[in-house]
Protein backbone atom coordinates (compact mmCIF):
# COMPACT_ATOMS: atom_id res chain seq x y z
CA UNK A 1 0.00 0.00 0.00
CA UNK A 2 1.11 3.74 -0.48
CA UNK A 3 2.31 6.08 2.00
CA UNK A 4 -0.42 8.84 0.66
CA UNK A 5 -3.07 5.99 1.28
CA UNK A 6 -2.24 5.04 4.49
CA UNK A 7 -2.08 8.76 5.53
CA UNK A 8 -4.58 9.03 4.37
CA UNK A 9 -6.35 6.28 6.25
CA UNK A 10 -4.78 6.81 9.02
CA UNK A 11 -6.62 10.79 8.82
CA UNK A 12 -9.72 9.48 7.98
CA UNK A 13 -9.57 7.37 10.87
CA UNK A 14 -8.92 10.07 13.36
CA UNK A 15 -11.78 11.51 11.54
CA UNK A 16 -13.85 8.84 12.43
CA UNK A 17 -12.78 8.64 15.98
CA UNK A 18 -13.59 12.32 16.40
CA UNK A 19 -17.14 12.31 14.98
CA UNK A 20 -17.30 9.18 17.30
CA UNK A 21 -16.65 11.42 20.59
CA UNK A 22 -18.78 14.04 19.16
CA UNK A 23 -21.61 11.52 18.78
CA UNK A 24 -20.88 9.74 22.19
CA UNK A 25 -20.55 13.55 23.59
CA UNK A 26 -24.01 14.23 22.17
CA UNK A 27 -25.62 11.22 23.28
CA UNK A 28 -23.65 11.44 26.33
CA UNK A 29 -25.75 15.31 26.64
CA UNK A 30 -29.20 13.96 26.02
CA UNK A 31 -28.76 11.38 28.92
CA UNK A 32 -27.58 13.65 31.25
CA UNK A 33 -30.75 16.16 30.05
CA UNK A 34 -33.09 13.16 30.67
CA UNK A 35 -31.70 12.47 33.66
CA UNK A 36 -32.26 15.64 35.06
CA UNK A 37 -35.36 15.94 33.49
CA UNK A 38 -36.08 12.85 35.26
CA UNK A 39 -34.77 14.14 38.65
CA UNK A 40 -36.82 16.90 38.53
CA UNK A 41 -40.36 15.10 37.80
CA UNK A 42 -39.45 12.51 40.32
CA UNK A 43 -38.87 15.61 43.02
CA UNK A 44 -42.11 17.05 41.54
CA UNK A 45 -44.15 13.84 41.76
CA UNK A 46 -42.79 13.20 45.50
CA UNK A 47 -43.89 16.92 46.37
CA UNK A 48 -47.17 16.39 45.13
CA UNK A 49 -47.38 12.61 46.25
CA UNK A 50 -46.31 14.28 49.81
CA UNK A 51 -49.06 17.19 49.48
CA UNK A 52 -51.65 14.84 48.35
CA UNK A 53 -51.14 12.29 51.23
CA UNK A 54 -50.91 15.07 53.91
CA UNK A 55 -54.27 17.43 52.44
CA UNK A 56 -56.07 14.33 51.28
CA UNK A 57 -55.45 11.51 53.79
CA UNK A 58 -59.51 11.19 54.16
CA UNK A 59 -60.21 11.04 50.65
CA UNK A 60 -58.24 8.37 49.82
CA UNK A 61 -60.17 5.90 50.62
CA UNK A 62 -62.03 3.20 48.56
CA UNK A 63 -64.50 4.94 45.85
CA UNK A 64 -65.58 8.01 48.27
CA UNK A 65 -62.57 9.91 46.26
CA UNK A 66 -63.93 9.13 43.10
CA UNK A 67 -64.68 12.61 42.80
CA UNK A 68 -62.98 14.19 45.28
CA UNK A 69 -63.71 18.58 44.44
CA UNK A 70 -60.21 19.33 46.32
CA UNK A 71 -58.51 17.18 44.38
CA UNK A 72 -59.37 17.82 41.04
CA UNK A 73 -58.99 21.29 41.77
CA UNK A 74 -55.11 20.49 42.74
CA UNK A 75 -54.92 18.71 39.42
CA UNK A 76 -56.24 21.69 37.35
CA UNK A 77 -54.12 24.17 39.36
CA UNK A 78 -50.67 21.98 38.73
CA UNK A 79 -51.72 21.68 35.15
CA UNK A 80 -52.73 25.35 34.64
CA UNK A 81 -49.57 26.65 36.49
CA UNK A 82 -46.78 24.37 35.18
CA UNK A 83 -48.67 23.09 31.61
CA UNK A 84 -48.00 19.21 33.28
CA UNK A 85 -50.29 16.87 33.23
CA UNK A 86 -50.88 15.10 36.73
CA UNK A 87 -53.15 11.83 37.18
CA UNK A 88 -54.23 10.28 40.90
CA UNK A 89 -55.37 6.91 40.67
CA UNK A 90 -56.24 4.92 43.96
CA UNK A 91 -54.56 1.25 44.61
CA UNK A 92 -57.74 -0.36 41.68
CA UNK A 93 -56.04 2.56 39.12
CA UNK A 94 -59.00 4.11 39.30
CA UNK A 95 -58.63 7.59 38.12
CA UNK A 96 -59.07 10.09 41.53
CA UNK A 97 -58.33 13.13 39.53
CA UNK A 98 -56.77 14.03 36.15
CA UNK A 99 -55.78 17.24 34.40
CA UNK A 100 -58.25 15.94 31.71
CA UNK A 101 -61.98 16.15 33.60
CA UNK A 102 -63.42 13.09 31.46
CA UNK A 103 -60.89 10.96 32.53
CA UNK A 104 -62.11 10.83 36.28
CA UNK A 105 -63.72 8.00 37.29
CA UNK A 106 -62.09 5.46 35.08
CA UNK A 107 -59.31 3.22 35.22
CA UNK A 108 -55.85 4.14 33.98
CA UNK A 109 -54.55 1.25 31.84
CA UNK A 110 -51.61 2.80 29.90
CA UNK A 111 -49.04 1.53 31.46
CA UNK A 112 -48.69 -1.38 29.55
CA UNK A 113 -46.10 -2.70 31.66
CA UNK A 114 -47.95 -2.40 34.25
CA UNK A 115 -45.65 -0.01 36.05
CA UNK A 116 -48.50 1.53 38.23
CA UNK A 117 -48.92 -1.45 40.27
CA UNK A 118 -45.36 -2.61 40.51
CA UNK A 119 -44.98 0.94 41.59
CA UNK A 120 -47.67 0.48 44.67
CA UNK A 121 -45.89 -2.79 45.46
CA UNK A 122 -42.56 -1.99 45.57
CA UNK A 123 -43.16 1.79 46.39
CA UNK A 124 -39.79 2.18 44.13
CA UNK A 125 -40.36 5.49 41.20
CA UNK A 126 -41.06 3.91 37.80
CA UNK A 127 -41.05 6.16 34.29
CA UNK A 128 -42.90 4.86 31.42
CA UNK A 129 -44.48 5.80 27.48
CA UNK A 130 -47.79 6.42 27.08
CA UNK A 131 -49.09 6.17 23.52
CA UNK A 132 -52.88 6.89 22.68
CA UNK A 133 -54.83 8.08 19.74
CA UNK A 134 -54.69 12.21 20.56
CA UNK A 135 -50.60 10.82 21.60
CA UNK A 136 -49.32 8.56 18.98
CA UNK A 137 -45.37 10.13 19.48
CA UNK A 138 -46.05 9.06 23.20
CA UNK A 139 -45.74 11.12 26.52
CA UNK A 140 -43.31 10.40 28.71
CA UNK A 141 -44.94 9.77 32.01
CA UNK A 142 -43.56 9.14 35.87
CA UNK A 143 -45.20 6.98 38.69
CA UNK A 144 -44.71 8.01 42.35
CA UNK A 145 -46.54 6.64 45.39
CA UNK A 146 -49.24 7.79 47.11
CA UNK A 147 -48.45 6.71 51.03
CA UNK A 148 -50.32 7.48 54.53
CA UNK A 149 -49.01 8.81 57.39
CA UNK A 150 -49.13 5.51 58.64
CA UNK A 151 -46.85 4.52 55.51
CA UNK A 152 -49.10 2.81 53.38
CA UNK A 153 -49.56 2.68 49.88
CA UNK A 154 -53.10 3.92 49.30
CA UNK A 155 -52.44 4.88 44.91
CA UNK A 156 -50.47 6.89 42.81
CA UNK A 157 -49.29 9.69 41.49
CA UNK A 158 -48.79 10.06 37.97
CA UNK A 159 -46.85 12.79 36.50
CA UNK A 160 -46.05 13.71 32.60
CA UNK A 161 -42.29 14.84 32.57
CA UNK A 162 -42.04 15.20 28.52
CA UNK A 163 -41.90 19.47 29.40
CA UNK A 164 -39.36 18.43 31.50
CA UNK A 165 -37.13 16.24 28.98
CA UNK A 166 -37.94 18.70 26.37
CA UNK A 167 -36.47 21.79 28.13
CA UNK A 168 -33.64 19.86 28.86
CA UNK A 169 -33.41 19.12 25.74
CA UNK A 170 -33.88 22.42 24.44
CA UNK A 171 -31.07 23.79 26.97
CA UNK A 172 -28.56 21.03 26.35
CA UNK A 173 -29.48 21.59 22.02
CA UNK A 174 -26.86 24.72 21.44
CA UNK A 175 -24.02 22.36 23.51
CA UNK A 176 -24.96 19.46 21.34
CA UNK A 177 -24.91 22.05 18.02
CA UNK A 178 -21.27 22.96 19.31
CA UNK A 179 -20.13 19.50 19.89
CA UNK A 180 -21.83 18.50 16.67
CA UNK A 181 -20.39 21.60 14.84
CA UNK A 182 -16.69 21.03 16.28
CA UNK A 183 -16.60 17.24 16.05
CA UNK A 184 -17.87 18.51 11.93
CA UNK A 185 -14.87 20.40 11.75
CA UNK A 186 -12.52 18.33 13.31
CA UNK A 187 -13.41 15.51 10.90
CA UNK A 188 -12.79 18.45 7.82
CA UNK A 189 -9.89 19.69 9.40
CA UNK A 190 -8.29 15.94 9.73
CA UNK A 191 -9.25 15.17 6.14
CA UNK A 192 -7.98 18.37 4.76
CA UNK A 193 -4.44 18.28 6.96
CA UNK A 194 -4.02 14.18 6.00
CA UNK A 195 -4.93 15.40 2.05
CA UNK A 196 -2.03 17.85 2.71
CA UNK A 197 0.69 15.98 4.23
CA UNK A 198 -0.38 13.05 2.43
CA UNK A 199 0.22 15.22 -1.24
CA UNK A 200 3.59 17.04 0.22
CA UNK A 201 4.84 13.64 0.96
CA UNK A 202 3.43 11.01 -1.56
CA UNK A 203 3.71 13.36 -4.57
CA UNK A 204 7.72 13.92 -4.36
CA UNK A 205 7.94 10.37 -3.28
CA UNK A 206 5.97 9.47 -6.64
CA UNK A 207 8.37 11.63 -8.62
CA UNK A 208 11.26 10.27 -7.15
CA UNK A 209 9.88 6.80 -7.59
CA UNK A 210 9.09 7.28 -11.18
CA UNK A 211 12.95 8.79 -12.03
CA UNK A 212 14.55 5.62 -10.39
CA UNK A 213 12.20 3.25 -12.32
CA UNK A 214 13.29 5.53 -15.91
CA UNK A 215 16.64 4.78 -14.69
CA UNK A 216 17.15 1.79 -14.28
CA UNK A 217 14.45 0.45 -16.93
CA UNK A 218 16.12 2.95 -19.53
CA UNK A 219 19.69 3.02 -17.90
CA UNK A 220 19.55 6.64 -18.76
CA UNK A 221 21.43 8.64 -15.99
CA UNK A 222 21.27 12.29 -17.35
CA UNK A 223 17.91 11.69 -15.34
CA UNK A 224 16.84 14.72 -11.78
CA UNK A 225 14.19 13.99 -9.91
CA UNK A 226 12.85 17.53 -9.85
CA UNK A 227 13.09 19.63 -6.45
CA UNK A 228 10.00 21.78 -5.61
CA UNK A 229 10.81 22.05 -1.97
CA UNK A 230 13.54 22.70 0.68
CA UNK A 231 12.41 20.38 3.46
CA UNK A 232 12.91 16.41 4.21
CA UNK A 233 11.64 15.71 1.07
CA UNK A 234 13.52 18.19 -0.86
CA UNK A 235 16.84 16.70 0.72
CA UNK A 236 16.00 13.47 -0.54
CA UNK A 237 15.43 14.22 -4.22
CA UNK A 238 18.72 16.37 -3.85
CA UNK A 239 20.24 13.33 -2.75
CA UNK A 240 18.75 11.02 -4.70
CA UNK A 241 20.01 13.19 -8.04
CA UNK A 242 23.50 13.29 -5.88
CA UNK A 243 23.76 9.66 -6.40
CA UNK A 244 22.44 9.41 -9.76
CA UNK A 245 25.44 11.36 -10.48
CA UNK A 246 27.40 9.29 -8.89
CA UNK A 247 26.78 6.13 -10.13
CA UNK A 248 26.73 7.26 -13.84
CA UNK A 249 30.44 8.43 -12.66
CA UNK A 250 31.21 5.19 -11.69
CA UNK A 251 29.80 3.40 -14.82
CA UNK A 252 31.74 5.88 -17.02
CA UNK A 253 34.72 5.41 -14.97
CA UNK A 254 34.00 1.65 -15.60
CA UNK A 255 33.49 1.82 -18.98
CA UNK A 256 36.51 3.94 -19.96
CA UNK A 257 38.52 1.08 -17.55
CA UNK A 258 37.11 -1.45 -19.06
CA UNK A 259 38.18 0.26 -22.60
CA UNK A 260 41.12 1.21 -21.47
CA UNK A 261 41.88 -2.68 -20.45
CA UNK A 262 40.53 -4.22 -23.58
CA UNK A 263 42.79 -1.62 -25.60
CA UNK A 264 45.90 -2.98 -23.50
CA UNK A 265 44.86 -6.47 -23.64
CA UNK A 266 44.10 -6.11 -27.79
CA UNK A 267 47.15 -3.77 -27.78
CA UNK A 268 49.46 -6.41 -25.36
CA UNK A 269 47.83 -9.62 -27.57
CA UNK A 270 49.32 -7.22 -31.16
CA UNK A 271 52.54 -6.16 -29.49
CA UNK A 272 53.11 -9.99 -28.55
CA UNK A 273 52.19 -11.43 -32.29
CA UNK A 274 54.44 -8.47 -33.68
CA UNK A 275 57.29 -9.65 -31.31
CA UNK A 276 56.60 -12.80 -32.49
CA UNK A 277 56.59 -11.85 -36.34
CA UNK A 278 59.84 -9.21 -35.68
CA UNK A 279 61.59 -12.34 -33.86
CA UNK A 280 60.49 -14.44 -37.08
CA UNK A 281 61.85 -11.82 -39.49
CA UNK A 282 65.00 -11.71 -37.44
CA UNK A 283 65.58 -15.13 -37.47
CA UNK A 284 64.47 -15.49 -40.91
CA UNK A 285 67.03 -12.68 -41.68
CA UNK A 286 69.95 -13.90 -39.80
CA UNK A 287 69.07 -17.45 -41.47
CA UNK A 288 68.94 -15.87 -45.09
CA UNK A 289 71.98 -13.40 -44.21
CA UNK A 290 73.93 -16.83 -42.99
CA UNK A 291 72.64 -18.75 -45.78
CA UNK A 292 73.30 -15.69 -48.44
CA UNK A 293 77.08 -15.41 -46.82
CA UNK A 294 77.51 -18.84 -47.42
CA UNK A 295 76.59 -19.44 -50.58
CA UNK A 296 78.80 -16.00 -51.30
CA UNK A 297 81.81 -17.48 -50.87
CA UNK A 298 81.97 -20.25 -52.96
CA UNK A 299 79.45 -18.84 -55.82
CA UNK A 300 82.00 -16.11 -55.99
CA UNK A 301 84.95 -18.48 -55.91
CA UNK A 302 83.44 -20.38 -58.99
CA UNK A 303 82.17 -17.19 -60.84
CA UNK A 304 85.86 -15.45 -60.36
CA UNK A 305 87.43 -18.34 -61.52
CA UNK A 306 85.27 -19.17 -64.80
CA UNK A 307 87.26 -16.21 -66.42
CA UNK A 308 90.56 -18.03 -65.61
CA UNK A 309 88.89 -21.34 -66.97
CA UNK A 310 87.25 -19.50 -70.43
CA UNK A 311 90.72 -18.50 -70.51
CA UNK A 312 92.44 -21.80 -70.62
CA UNK A 313 90.03 -23.63 -72.67
CA UNK A 314 90.68 -21.29 -75.32
CA UNK A 315 94.81 -21.52 -75.50
CA UNK A 316 93.90 -25.01 -74.90
CA UNK A 317 92.08 -25.22 -78.10
CA UNK A 318 94.74 -23.15 -79.67
CA UNK A 319 97.08 -25.33 -78.76
CA UNK A 320 94.84 -28.52 -80.12
CA UNK A 321 94.29 -26.75 -83.68
CA UNK A 322 98.12 -25.65 -83.75
CA UNK A 323 99.05 -29.51 -83.88
CA UNK A 324 96.40 -30.47 -86.17
CA UNK A 325 97.93 -27.53 -88.62
CA UNK A 326 101.69 -29.23 -88.49
CA UNK A 327 100.71 -32.71 -88.19
CA UNK A 328 97.25 -33.15 -89.87
CA UNK A 329 97.92 -36.93 -89.86
CA UNK A 330 98.33 -38.20 -86.38
CA UNK A 331 99.21 -41.96 -85.65
CA UNK A 332 96.74 -44.18 -85.50
CA UNK A 333 96.54 -44.41 -81.85
CA UNK A 334 95.97 -40.48 -81.27
CA UNK A 335 93.59 -40.55 -84.12
CA UNK A 336 91.57 -42.87 -82.52
CA UNK A 337 91.62 -40.60 -78.72
CA UNK A 338 90.54 -37.57 -81.42
CA UNK A 339 87.43 -39.80 -82.57
CA UNK A 340 86.36 -40.49 -79.32
CA UNK A 341 86.56 -37.62 -77.55
CA UNK A 342 84.67 -35.41 -80.63
CA UNK A 343 87.36 -33.00 -80.76
CA UNK A 344 85.44 -30.70 -83.19
CA UNK A 345 82.03 -30.81 -81.23
CA UNK A 346 84.21 -29.85 -77.91
CA UNK A 347 85.71 -26.99 -80.08
CA UNK A 348 82.36 -25.60 -80.80
CA UNK A 349 80.70 -26.54 -77.21
CA UNK A 350 83.01 -25.88 -74.32
CA UNK A 351 82.62 -22.08 -74.69
CA UNK A 352 78.83 -22.31 -74.70
CA UNK A 353 78.78 -24.43 -71.66
CA UNK A 354 82.10 -21.75 -70.00
CA UNK A 355 79.53 -19.14 -70.93
CA UNK A 356 76.43 -20.93 -69.44
CA UNK A 357 78.06 -21.89 -66.22
CA UNK A 358 79.01 -17.79 -66.03
CA UNK A 359 75.59 -16.40 -66.30
CA UNK A 360 74.38 -19.09 -63.83
CA UNK A 361 76.83 -18.42 -61.57
CA UNK A 362 75.99 -14.34 -62.11
CA UNK A 363 72.42 -15.16 -61.31
CA UNK A 364 73.16 -16.95 -57.91
CA UNK A 365 75.29 -14.03 -57.12
CA UNK A 366 72.39 -11.64 -58.12
CA UNK A 367 69.46 -13.74 -55.72
CA UNK A 368 72.48 -13.58 -52.85
CA UNK A 369 72.67 -10.31 -53.01
CA UNK A 370 68.65 -9.79 -53.64
CA UNK A 371 68.61 -11.43 -49.95
CA UNK A 372 70.83 -10.14 -48.43
CA UNK A 373 69.25 -6.68 -49.57
CA UNK A 374 66.14 -7.60 -48.42
CA UNK A 375 67.21 -8.94 -44.96
CA UNK A 376 69.38 -5.55 -44.50
CA UNK A 377 70.75 -6.91 -41.62
CA UNK A 378 73.91 -4.19 -42.04
CA UNK A 379 71.27 -1.48 -42.60
CA UNK A 380 69.04 -1.84 -39.63
CA UNK A 381 69.99 1.81 -38.59
CA UNK A 382 67.89 4.96 -40.26
CA UNK A 383 69.62 5.82 -43.69
CA UNK A 384 69.17 6.87 -47.00
CA UNK A 385 67.91 4.40 -49.68
CA UNK A 386 67.28 3.34 -53.55
CA UNK A 387 63.15 2.27 -53.11
CA UNK A 388 62.82 0.36 -56.36
CA UNK A 389 66.00 -1.55 -55.11
CA UNK A 390 64.12 -2.59 -52.79
CA UNK A 391 60.87 -3.22 -54.66
CA UNK A 392 62.72 -5.63 -56.97
CA UNK A 393 64.66 -7.49 -54.76
CA UNK A 394 61.54 -8.50 -53.27
CA UNK A 395 60.07 -9.63 -56.48
CA UNK A 396 63.30 -11.93 -57.01
CA UNK A 397 62.54 -13.07 -53.44
CA UNK A 398 59.01 -14.13 -54.93
CA UNK A 399 59.88 -14.88 -58.38
CA UNK A 400 58.46 -18.43 -57.59
CA UNK A 401 55.46 -17.88 -56.74
CA UNK A 402 54.87 -15.33 -59.80
CA UNK A 403 55.57 -18.22 -62.59
CA UNK A 404 52.56 -20.34 -63.85
CA UNK A 405 51.59 -23.44 -61.88
CA UNK A 406 48.93 -26.03 -62.52
CA UNK A 407 46.57 -24.51 -60.70
CA UNK A 408 46.64 -21.07 -61.89
CA UNK A 409 48.38 -19.26 -64.73
CA UNK A 410 51.78 -16.96 -64.23
CA UNK A 411 51.49 -13.46 -63.07
CA UNK A 412 52.67 -10.52 -64.87
CA UNK A 413 54.22 -7.90 -62.82
CA UNK A 414 53.80 -4.53 -64.76
CA UNK A 415 56.32 -1.86 -63.18
CA UNK A 416 55.86 2.17 -63.66
CA UNK A 417 58.45 4.15 -62.08
CA UNK A 418 59.13 7.40 -61.86
CA UNK A 419 62.63 8.86 -60.90
CA UNK A 420 62.64 8.79 -56.97
CA UNK A 421 65.14 10.44 -55.11
CA UNK A 422 66.94 8.59 -52.23
CA UNK A 423 64.58 8.27 -49.52
CA UNK A 424 65.22 8.19 -46.02
CA UNK A 425 63.64 5.33 -43.99
CA UNK A 426 64.57 2.19 -42.49
CA UNK A 427 65.33 -0.13 -44.96
CA UNK A 428 64.65 -3.61 -43.51
CA UNK A 429 61.19 -2.33 -42.16
CA UNK A 430 60.22 -1.05 -46.03
CA UNK A 431 61.09 -3.78 -47.68
CA UNK A 432 58.79 -5.94 -45.12
CA UNK A 433 56.14 -3.50 -45.66
CA UNK A 434 56.22 -4.04 -49.39
CA UNK A 435 57.13 -7.90 -48.97
CA UNK A 436 53.43 -7.75 -47.19
CA UNK A 437 51.96 -5.85 -49.65
CA UNK A 438 52.89 -8.02 -52.60
CA UNK A 439 52.17 -11.44 -51.08
CA UNK A 440 49.09 -10.56 -50.56
CA UNK A 441 48.60 -9.18 -54.22
CA UNK A 442 49.95 -12.40 -55.41
CA UNK A 443 47.36 -14.60 -52.61
CA UNK A 444 43.91 -12.14 -53.72
CA UNK A 445 45.19 -13.42 -57.35
CA UNK A 446 45.35 -16.83 -56.64
CA UNK A 447 42.51 -16.85 -54.72
CA UNK A 448 40.20 -14.94 -57.60
CA UNK A 449 37.72 -17.00 -59.36
CA UNK A 450 38.78 -15.08 -62.42
CA UNK A 451 41.10 -17.85 -64.13
CA UNK A 452 40.00 -16.72 -67.59
CA UNK A 453 42.47 -13.57 -68.09
CA UNK A 454 46.32 -13.94 -66.43
CA UNK A 455 46.23 -12.13 -63.03
CA UNK A 456 48.18 -8.81 -63.14
CA UNK A 457 50.25 -7.09 -60.46
CA UNK A 458 50.46 -2.88 -61.34
CA UNK A 459 53.48 -1.24 -59.44
CA UNK A 460 53.96 2.13 -59.61
CA UNK A 461 56.31 5.20 -58.40
CA UNK A 462 56.12 8.77 -57.98
CA UNK A 463 57.31 12.04 -56.09
CA UNK A 464 54.03 14.24 -55.22
CA UNK A 465 54.04 18.16 -54.97
CA UNK A 466 54.90 18.07 -51.00
CA UNK A 467 57.97 15.91 -51.80
CA UNK A 468 56.41 12.38 -50.41
CA UNK A 469 56.99 9.26 -52.56
CA UNK A 470 53.97 7.73 -53.68
CA UNK A 471 53.95 4.23 -54.15
CA UNK A 472 51.13 2.18 -55.54
CA UNK A 473 50.45 -1.76 -55.89
CA UNK A 474 47.10 -2.27 -57.67
CA UNK A 475 45.89 -6.23 -58.27
CA UNK A 476 43.00 -7.41 -61.19
CA UNK A 477 41.75 -9.70 -58.15
CA UNK A 478 38.12 -10.27 -56.98
CA UNK A 479 38.58 -6.80 -54.58
CA UNK A 480 37.29 -6.55 -51.11
CA UNK A 481 34.09 -6.13 -50.08
CA UNK A 482 32.90 -2.79 -48.63
CA UNK A 483 31.70 -4.00 -45.39
CA UNK A 484 35.12 -5.87 -44.76
CA UNK A 485 37.73 -2.91 -45.88
CA UNK A 486 37.19 -0.64 -42.90
CA UNK A 487 39.13 -3.57 -40.62
CA UNK A 488 41.78 -4.57 -42.87
CA UNK A 489 43.99 -2.71 -40.99
CA UNK A 490 43.00 -4.68 -38.03
CA UNK A 491 45.14 -6.58 -36.01
CA UNK A 492 44.42 -10.19 -36.41
CA UNK A 493 41.64 -9.51 -38.59
CA UNK A 494 42.11 -11.43 -42.18
CA UNK A 495 39.91 -13.10 -44.85
CA UNK A 496 42.10 -15.93 -45.59
CA UNK A 497 41.75 -19.66 -44.44
CA UNK A 498 42.21 -20.59 -41.28
CA UNK A 499 46.08 -21.40 -41.05
CA UNK A 500 47.34 -19.23 -43.96
CA UNK A 501 47.27 -15.92 -42.65
CA UNK A 502 47.52 -14.49 -39.32
CA UNK A 503 45.99 -11.12 -40.00
CA UNK A 504 49.00 -9.03 -38.89
CA UNK A 505 50.68 -8.06 -42.29
CA UNK A 506 48.56 -5.39 -43.31
CA UNK A 507 48.11 -4.04 -39.75
CA UNK A 508 52.52 -4.35 -39.61
CA UNK A 509 52.57 -2.54 -42.47
CA UNK A 510 50.05 0.31 -41.66
CA UNK A 511 52.06 1.00 -38.62
CA UNK A 512 55.75 0.71 -39.88
CA UNK A 513 54.28 3.20 -42.79
CA UNK A 514 52.14 5.30 -40.20
CA UNK A 515 54.19 5.34 -37.71
CA UNK A 516 57.94 4.82 -38.01
CA UNK A 517 57.65 7.00 -41.07
CA UNK A 518 55.23 8.93 -40.58
CA UNK A 519 53.50 7.98 -44.20
CA UNK A 520 50.12 7.45 -45.09
CA UNK A 521 48.55 4.23 -46.47
CA UNK A 522 44.96 3.83 -47.71
CA UNK A 523 43.55 1.13 -49.83
CA UNK A 524 40.99 1.65 -53.24
CA UNK A 525 39.14 -1.77 -54.00
CA UNK A 526 36.31 -2.10 -56.26
CA UNK A 527 34.74 -5.28 -56.00
CA UNK A 528 35.16 -7.99 -59.03
CA UNK A 529 37.85 -5.71 -60.75
CA UNK A 530 41.12 -5.60 -57.81
CA UNK A 531 42.42 -3.40 -54.65
CA UNK A 532 45.02 -1.06 -54.94
CA UNK A 533 47.52 -0.14 -52.18
CA UNK A 534 48.80 3.27 -51.76
CA UNK A 535 51.91 4.24 -49.46
CA UNK A 536 53.50 7.98 -48.97
CA UNK A 537 56.00 8.61 -46.93
CA UNK A 538 58.64 11.88 -46.84
CA UNK A 539 61.46 12.12 -48.56
CA UNK A 540 63.24 13.59 -45.43
CA UNK A 541 61.97 12.47 -42.25
CA UNK A 542 61.89 14.43 -39.04
CA UNK A 543 64.94 14.48 -37.10
CA UNK A 544 62.72 12.95 -33.75
CA UNK A 545 62.30 9.42 -35.69
CA UNK A 546 60.53 6.28 -33.43
CA UNK A 547 62.61 3.92 -32.20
Amino acid sequence: MKISHKLLRSFVGISLLTSLVGAVAIAQNQKIAKTLAITEAEHVAEVLATSISQDQDNYLKLAGVNHAKKLQDFANLLHDMQKRDIVVVNQHKLILADAVPKNVGTIFDDDKGNEIHQTMQDGNLRTFLEKSVDYPQGIKLIVVPLKTKQNHTDGAVILEWSSLYDNAIAQARPTMIVISITSLDCVILALIIGLRISSSIAKPLQSVTEVAQQVTQESNFDLQAPVTTQDEMGILATAFNHLIERVKTLLTEKEQRSTELQQALTQLHSTQQQLVQTEKMSSLGQLVAGVAHEINNPVSFIYGNLNYIDSYSKDLLKLVQAYQAHYPNPPQTLQAILDDVDLDFLNEDLPKVLQSMKVGAGRIREIVLSLRNFSRLDESEFKAVDLHEGIDNTLLILQHRLKAIPESLAIEVVKDYSQLPLVECYPGQINQAFMNLLANAIDALEESAQQTQPGKIWISTQVTADNRVQIAIADNGSGIPEILRSRIFDPFFTTKPVGKGTGLGLSITYKIVIEKHHGKMWCDSTLGKGTKFMIEIPVHQPESMPR
